[in-house]
C-alpha cells in the first residue's frame, strides 16, 4: 500500500513506470511548442506544491515559507513569502480570507492586505491540502486519518474523528490528501483505499462513496455535479451527481497523477513526467510532452478565467516552476 504524499514529501521516485499504455484507451500525443510557457522559474532545489486563484488574484505555495503572488492570472508572479522555515503544502484563496497548511501542523491565515498569521492548529501531523468556502467553512486534511475543521474562516480549528476500523475494516489511519469544500457546504475528501468520503451536514456523518486498493491524490469540482479525482497508477475517477458515484475514466498512462482541473469540457491532469489534457470531458486524452513533462513533475494545477473571458491556466512544481497551459 502507498504510504506517503508523492512528491509533497519532496524527492521523486526514478523507479516508477514511464510510458505505460492501457490498452483499448483513445489518446494522442502532441509535442507541439506554444503549448506551454514558463512564467516563473526558480533554482534546481526548489519546489512549488499548490497554486489557487480567486478572479485574477492567484498564489502559489512551496517549500521554506514560499508564497509567489499574481495579480493577473499568472502572467507574472511577486514574492510574498511568509517568514517560516516550513514547507506550504496546500493552499486556499478566498475573498475573505487565504489559508496556508504544510509541515508540522503548520497553518496561516491571511486576511485582505494583512501579513501571514500562524494558527493554532492542534495537531503536528503534516497537513496537505485545505478547502474552504466563503461561508467560513474550511477543511484540512493529512497525514495519519487528520481532518480538521474550521466554522470560522480557519480563525479556530477542531479535529474531526472518524472510525476508521469501521470505514476500513482494519486498525490503519489512512492519509488523507485532497478536500473540496463547495460553496454549499458539501465536504469530500479523497486519500489511501481509493477513499472518497461525502458529509452533507459540516462532517457530522459521512459516507463512504468509493473505496479501492490503490491512492487518491487530488480531487476538483468544475460544478456542483461534476467532479474529477486522480491518483496512484494512472487513476482517474469522474462524478456526474455531486460525488455520490464515481467511475474509473481510462486514461493512457500508468504514471502517478497528482492533480486534475477542470472547466467546461476541458480537462488537465498532472503528474510524474505525465500531462494529460481532454476537450471532451474525459472521454478521450491527448499526451502532452512539450517541454520538460515527460522527464519531470508538476505538483499542482489550477486555473481562472482571464480578461477576455478565457481560462488562463497554470501549473507548479520542480525548481519553482509556474508554468501557463494554454
Amino acid at each position: 500500500m502507498f504510504n506517503f504524499k508523492l512528491l509533497r514529501q519532496s524527492i521523486l521516485s526514478a523507479a516508477l513506470c514511464a510510458g505505460c499504455f492501457t490498452a483499448g484507451v483513445q489518446a494522442s500525443e502532441t509535442s507541439a511548442e506554444g503549448t506551454l510557457s514558463v512564467a516563473h522559474q526558480g533554482i534546481v532545489h526548489d519546489a512549488l506544491y499548490d497554486v489557487c486563484f480567486v478572479g485574477e488574484s492567484g498564489l502559489a505555495v512551496g517549500l521554506a515559507g514560499t508564497v509567489l503572488t499574481t495579480g493577473d492570472a499568472g502572467k507574472s508572479w511577486q514574492d510574498g513569502s511568509a517568514k517560516v522555515a516550513n514547507a506550504f503544502l496546500g493552499v486556499s484563496c478566498l475573498q475573505q480570507a487565504s489559508l496556508v497548511v504544510g509541515q508540522t501542523g503548520l497553518i496561516m491565515r491571511k486576511a485582505g492586505d494583512g501579513d501571514w498569521v500562524k494558527v493554532d492548529s492542534g495537531t503536528d501531523q503534516r497537513l496537505l491540502s485545505v478547502s474552504a468556502n466563503e461561508s467560513g467553512l474550511a477543511v484540512v486534511v493529512g497525514g495519519f486519518g487528520t481532518v480538521l475543521k474550521s466554522i470560522d474562516a480557519g480563525l479556530t480549528w477542531a479535529p474531526l474523528s472518524f472510525d476508521w476500523e469501521a470505514i476500513l475494516n482494519d486498525f490503519y489511519e489512512p492519509h488523507v490528501y485532497d478536500v473540496s469544500v463547495s460553496p454549499e457546504g458539501v465536504i469530500t475528501l479523497v486519500g489511501e483505499f481509493d477513499l472518497v468520503l461525502r458529509s452533507v451536514d459540516q462532517g457530522e456523518t459521512w459516507d463512504v462513496v468509493n473505496k479501492g486498493d490503490t491512492s487518491l491524490f487530488a480531487l476538483h469540482f468544475r460544478d456542483a455535479t461534476t467532479g474529477f479525482a486522480v491518483g496512484q497508477d494512472g487513476k482517474v475517477i469522474k462524478t456526474l451527481d455531486g460525488g455520490l458515484s464515481w467511475n474509473i475514466m481510462p486514461v493512457p498512462t500508468k504514471e502517478n497523477l497528482l492533480d486534475v482541473w477542470s472547466s467546461g469540457s476541458q480537462v488537465i491532469v498532472t503528474g510524474i513526467r505525465t500531462l494529460l489534457r481532454s476537450s471532451d470531458d474525459g472521454l478521450n486524452w491527448e499526451l502532452v510532452t512539450e517541454g520538460d513533462v515527460a522527464v519531470q513533475w508538476y505538483q499542482a494545477v489550477d486555473g481562472t478565467a482571464g480578461d477576455a473571458g478565457e481560462d488562463s491556466v497554470v501549473m507548479v512544481g520542480h525548481s519553482g516552476r509556474i508554468v501557463n497551459i494554454k
